[in-house]
């Protein structure tokens, strides 16, 4: 007679007793954790943490904005329903742009949210505005990616194969600086860039989009920008 498997007994839970269950999902840069929750019905977020409706991929494309490649599998824009104390520049009810592989997801019924710092936020969109109205937070800037050339129209050469993916842009908005400071006595630290500025930053840097058009974005910090160029 063949040789029978051995039974293992694994205990059974209830969604009472089992109140939380936990995916990871692997991503280019290490594992993004889900959480499903299954009895608790609001969730508060503490200290600068926001917690963000995910927006449909058509509400996104609706409001103007084309995530541009493997970014239109997921969306990274969504309302904020709740935020911690601790958070200054968002607040309940904002349209948030946000980093794609930031926060913890969190499933609550047929909804998907995401839990995010309020650092991760991008910057604030107005109602159906398009990638053009996006108001940039902290540090981060705006630019419209020129069309990739082998040499600038400033006569900047560009090197190597970045000619393959533009690293110059017109700057369109800045946010209004990083906060210096802990509390209420922190202040944000201008940017010292302005809109129109034409401007070199690092090829790796920042996140892209793509509006209906066809017209490229990308949103940067100001640590990224390498020069003005005039």
């Amino acid at each position: 007679m063949g040789r029978r498997s051995p039974t293992h007994h694994h205990p059974s839970f209830t969604h009472a007793q089992l109140p939380i269950r936990l995916h990871l999902t692997r991503i280019p840069y290490g594992i993004c954790l889900c959480v499903r929750i299954l009895q608790y019905k609001t969730v508060a977020p503490v200290g600068d943490r926001v917690f963000v409706r995910v927006a449909d991929v058509e509400d996104v494309s609706s409001g103007g904005i084309l995530l541009p490649s493997s970014a239109q599998k997921k969306p990274t824009a969504g309302e904020v329903i709740a935020a911690g104390s601790g958070c200054t520049s968002v607040t309940v009810g904002s349209s948030v742009v946000y980093s794609k592989y930031a926060g913890t997801e969190v499933e609550m019924g047929d909804d998907e949210f995401v839990l995010l710092k309020e650092d991760d936020c991008i910057g604030l969109m107005s109602a159906g505005g398009d990638i053009k109205s996006l108001k940039p937070l902290g540090d981060r800037i705006l630019v419209q990616i020129n069309a990739a050339a082998t040499k600038s129209t400033g006569g900047v050469l560009l090197a190597g194969d970045s000619s393959e993916k533009p690293t110059i842009g017109s700057v369109v908005s800045v946010g209004p600086g990083r906060k210096a400071g802990e509390g209420e006595d922190a202040k944000p630290s201008p940017i010292n860039i302005s809109a129109g500025n034409s401007v070199l930053y690092s090829q790796y840097s920042g996140v892209e989009f793509m509006d209906e058009v066809g017209t490229e974005y990308i949103v940067i910090r100001e640590s990224d920008v390498l020069a003005v160029l005039s």
